[in-house]
């Protein structure tokens, strides 16, 4: 998917402006006349001027970019199949790995993403085995990370 560079200007713009409003709440430096907000202020004024140039180069080429264009993938139903796989993983995983667990939740939704990109089950299985232990080592053990045990818990405490 191809998007006008327009499109890219004002995306950039609604940044600048959100960033730009939530330094308003920093505090002010007693004795200063410019205090903490003034980096970020200058750096959403930057984004802004860079959003209005992309936006100046988007209207140039408005005739030979349109302001979205659809790669091939976008219009198969394959390809819009594994777009909803994922999103739908996604939605999944948020409403599941609570109750449960990382491990479980993590490999079905991983496992599922091998099937229909790879199509290999063994291989996408085993893939997607190791990407969970792996994934959930570092989380877990390395950064500290607290991720839910979920029907694991017993084995593991129990």
């Amino acid at each position: 998917m191809r998007f006008n560079d327009a499109v890219f200007g004002l995306v950039l713009i609604g940044f600048a402006l959100v960033a730009a409003l939530a330094t308003r709440s920093f505090p002010e430096m007693p004795g200063q006349n410019y205090g903490p907000a003034l980096f970020p202020q200058i750096l959403c004024g930057g984004l802004a001027i860079c959003g209005l140039v992309l936006i100046g180069a988007g209207i140039r080429h408005r005739r030979s970019r349109p302001l979205v264009e659809l790669d091939p993938w976008a219009r198969s139903a394959r390809g819009l199949g594994s777009l909803a796989l994922a999103v739908g993983g996604l939605v999944f995983f948020i409403l599941v790995s609570e109750p449960l667990g990382f491990i479980p939740t993590a490999f079905v939704v991983v496992a599922a993403l091998m099937l229909r990109l790879r199509g290999r089950p063994l291989s996408s299985v085993a893939i997607a085995a190791l990407v969970t232990i792996v994934v959930y080592e570092i989380f877990a053990d390395l950064l500290l990370v607290p991720l839910p045990l979920g029907v694991l818990e017993p084995l593991i405490y129990g």
